[in-house]
């Protein structure tokens, strides 16, 4: 799935966060850290 930008992914693992700053227009897309998948953040409910 293609990155969005401003979109947030966390390493569950060791905690980094990545915060895309360019759309990316790939069909498919991974971002890895400690050789596992990250996670999107959603963004909190005020």
């Amino acid at each position: 799935m293609a990155k969005k930008k401003g979109a947030k992914y966390k390493c569950e693992k060791c905690g980094m966060i990545v915060v895309v700053d360019q759309t990316c227009g790939c069909a498919e897309c991974d971002l890895i850290c400690c050789d596992m998948p990250m996670k999107e953040v959603k963004p909190k409910a005020k």
